[in-house]
């Protein structure tokens, strides 16, 4: 199999509208990371350390260019807080597709003279992630 690159990936999120918003063409950077909490159980007559699993969580993070498309689903947020969750997909290559429910937890915007103004974004998944073969509608 050949390796993926960023023409291979996609990215979309919920807009103003409720609905998934393309945002490959406006963004340079994703991240998409899972963690899981180690729990120790070492007993103090115990050698070695032994842990058990603990919670897990994905969390991700954009970077792209402002411009209508994204300050339309992210300027609202940099100056009000929000409990509403968005869909995101994450599309690593073709047929291959992660998607949940988020709520974003960071929002920056950037820029300095003679330079495009760019936007990060941070979220969190709320519940798990899917992994699937098959995109959202």
């Amino acid at each position: 199999m050949a390796n993926t690159t960023m023409r291979d990936m996609g990215f979309r999120l919920d807009g103003a509208s409720a609905t998934l918003v393309d945002l490959k063409a406006h963004l340079n950077q994703v991240d998409l990371q899972r963690t899981l909490d180690l729990i120790e159980d070492s007993a103090m007559s115990d050698t070695n350390r032994s842990y058990l699993y603990g919670l897990a969580g994905t969390t991700f993070t954009i970077n792209g260019m402002v411009n209508t498309t994204t300050d339309a689903i992210f300027g609202p947020l940099v100056n009000a807080a929000t409990s509403v969750t968005k869909t995101f997909e994450y599309k690593a290559y073709t047929n291959r597709f992660y998607n949940g429910e988020v709520l974003l937890t960071n929002i920056q915007y950037s820029g300095s003279t003679n330079s495009l103004q760019t936007f990060s974004a941070s979220a969190t998944v709320d519940g798990a992630v899917n992994r699937t073969s098959v995109a959202l509608a």
